[in-house]
């Protein structure tokens, strides 16, 4: 990053700088805690100090809602009969166990 850029991100509000990779980093893992985590997902959505913050939490909170949505449906076919229960043992014994 040249001068005249760092000079730049320094001379942007507060609310406008961006987050650096480690930043972003910290926060996924910040954002993986089970209550904490959602909490401060919850307001880091809800926030409006950092403008790029905002926007990723509320990715990280789109990403949740549709695992969980997903893992919902799935469930529901498999307990309504639509996918037999033996189908989903199946695709689980050849995944592969290295993940």
């Amino acid at each position: 990053m040249t001068t005249f850029e760092k000079a730049e991100i320094r001379r942007l509000p507060k609310k406008y700088r961006p987050m650096g990779a480690w930043s972003y980093f910290w926060h996924s893992i910040l954002y993986a805690i089970p209550v904490l985590g959602w909490v401060c997902l919850i307001w880091g959505a809800c926030s409006d100090r950092n403008i790029n913050r905002r926007s990723y939490a509320r990715t990280y909170f789109v990403a949740w809602a549709i695992a969980i949505l997903m893992v919902a449906v799935v469930a529901i076919l498999v307990a309504t009969g639509v996918i037999p229960a033996d189908i989903l043992e199946q695709v689980i014994e050849k995944a592969p166990s290295d993940i």
